[in-house]
C-alpha cells in the first residue's frame, strides 16, 4: 500500500469530503451506524468551529475526520453529561470519521484520532467526546482502546441510539 499523509483539510477539499461522506452512507453496514451532516456543517468545521483533517493517498483523499467545536451550542454533548457551563466551553467533539473502502484497515480512525488529540494538546479543550452507535464493534473498540470511556447511552440524531465517549485531557494522553 502506497504511504498515507495525515494533513488538515481547508475549503477546497470540502467537495471532497461531501462526496466520501455521501459514499459512506451508502456503503455503511447498518444505516443507523453513520450519521450525515450538510455542507454548511462541513464548511463551517474548515473555517472556525472546529477542523478537518484528510487522509491522502497519491493526491486523493481516501478519508477525512471532522473535530467540533461546539461552544455553548445545543447539539454540545456535555449538556447530555450534565457538565457546568465552564465544562461545555472546554468541549471538543471528535465528530466523524471516514475512510474509503480501500484505505480501510489501515487504523486510520486511530491515526486521525491521535492527530487531532495532539493538535489540541496545548488548548483549553480538556474534554474529548464522541459518539458511537452500540452495535459498531469496530469504532467502539478502537475508541476504548485510545482511551476513551463509555459515558452514556441515549437517543441522538433523531433517535438513533449512541454512546457518548468521553476522554479528559488528563486520562493519558502520549504527547
Amino acid at each position: 500500500m502506497k504511504e498515507i499523509k495525515i494533513q488538515k483539510a481547508d475549503k477546497q477539499d470540502i467537495d471532497a469530503v461531501m462526496q466520501l461522506m455521501m459514499e459512506a452512507k451508502q456503503k455503511v453496514k447498518d444505516p443507523q451506524w453513520f450519521a450525515t451532516d450538510n455542507r454548511d456543517y462541513v464548511e463551517k468545521r474548515v473555517k472556525k468551529h472546529g477542523f478537518i483533517l484528510k487522509a491522502c493517498q497519491e493526491g486523493k483523499i481516501v478519508g477525512f475526520f471532522i473535530v467540533d467545536i461546539p461552544g455553548r451550542e445545543k447539539e454540545n454533548l456535555g449538556y447530555d453529561l450534565g457538565y457546568s457551563e465552564e465544562k461545555l466551553e472546554q468541549v471538543v467533539h471528535m465528530d466523524y470519521a471516514v475512510v474509503s473502502k480501500e484505505a480501510q484497515g489501515y487504523g486510520l480512525q486511530k491515526r486521525f484520532v491521535e492527530e487531532a488529540e495532539k493538535r489540541l494538546c496545548k488548548t483549553k479543550y480538556k474534554y474529548f467526546l464522541a459518539t458511537v452507535h452500540p452495535d459498531n464493534v469496530y469504532s467502539r473498540r478502537n475508541m476504548v482502546q485510545m482511551g476513551y470511556r463509555e459515558a452514556k447511552q441515549l437517543l441522538k440524531y433523531g433517535g438513533m441510539p449512541r454512546i457518548i465517549m468521553e476522554k479528559k485531557k488528563t486520562d493519558g494522553f502520549r504527547f
